[in-house]
């Protein structure tokens, strides 16, 4: 029994949504179909990789059987309570990720019902802001009836059940790498990427966005092509990717030099400011 409610709980945690919007999740037609149990994909499967700074999305089905037998005894599954171990923030998931599964019955800040005898699916989504290998951190508690008598009812009692089998167990083999973007320079230990404007060539307004892991104050400086500063900006930048919307309406038209300093790192870009 243990086995199974480790293999079905592997992926069904969650987190409180952020102020994106969450993706549909479907349900795998394939592996709903199989005679399966458990999460897809699985743990040999793994996740996809992420790029810093571009959309993530992985979608999980989840299968959670109506009961299991062990010793010649049944047990009905009633839920799963979902949480984050002790000194781990939101399940180690790459910072700008969310985890989001429906339907799920939330009674706790922080932790996330599933009933048993029920197929979910689930999405993993967001903007990863911070390179690296993440080894994922569920908690999971089972909540059980039994040993039973007869067959165990098709919609159970999801506030039921008693968590006295095992206890919490923490599991720790899924992992999310999440890679810097390219152009990417490493100085020691600063990273430091500048991305072309866009749009370019542009008239008007156009964005400058740059990649950065930690915080400190970053300075954009534009010159034309005598050399001759004609916009400076020092921002704050956040852990990821930042963006700066830079405003030339009343620029001439003509090649311009862009550059940030960050910590002592600079970096500089061409971009062109069109005629009217």
């Amino acid at each position: 029994m243990k086995k199974i409610y480790l293999s079905i709980l592997g992926l069904c945690f969650g987190l409180a949504l952020s102020a994106q919007t969450a993706p549909t999740c479907s349900l795998d037609p394939v592996f709903i179909a199989s005679n399966k149990i458990g999460v897809w994909p699985d743990s040999a499967t793994n996740f996809i990789s992420g790029v810093v700074g571009q959309p993530y999305v992985q979608n999980v089905t989840v299968k959670v059987p109506k009961d299991t037998t062990t010793s010649g005894f049944t047990f009905c599954f009633n839920r799963f309570e979902l949480s984050s171990p002790s000194g781990i923030t939101n399940y180690n998931l790459p910072p700008g990720l969310n985890f989001t599964v429906t339907p799920a019955l939330t009674t706790t800040a922080g932790v996330i019902y599933f009933p048993g005898n029920a197929n979910n699916c689930a999405s993993i989504w967001g903007t990863p802001t911070v390179a690296g290998s993440y080894s994922l951190q569920l908690q999971v508690t089972p909540f059980i009836n039994g040993p039973v008598f007869s067959a165990c009812p098709t919609t159970p009692n999801a506030m039921g059940g008693s968590s006295s089998v095992t206890g919490p167990t923490t599991l720790k083999y899924y992992i999310i790498n999440i890679t810097a973007p390219q152009g990417v320079e490493t100085y020691g230990k600063e990273k430091i990427a500048l991305y072309q404007n866009a749009p370019n060539p542009f008239r008007g307004k156009t964005d400058i966005k740059f990649y950065v892991e930690s915080e400190d104050n970053a300075t954009i400086s534009v010159y034309n092509a005598l050399g001759s500063l004609v916009y400076e900006k020092t921002v704050r930048s956040v852990v990821g990717e930042n963006t700066l919307s830079l405003d030339a309406e009343n620029w001439n038209a003509g090649m311009y030099m862009y550059s940030i300093k960050f910590k002592g790192l600079v970096s500089t870009k061409r971009m062109m400011v069109g005629g009217n």
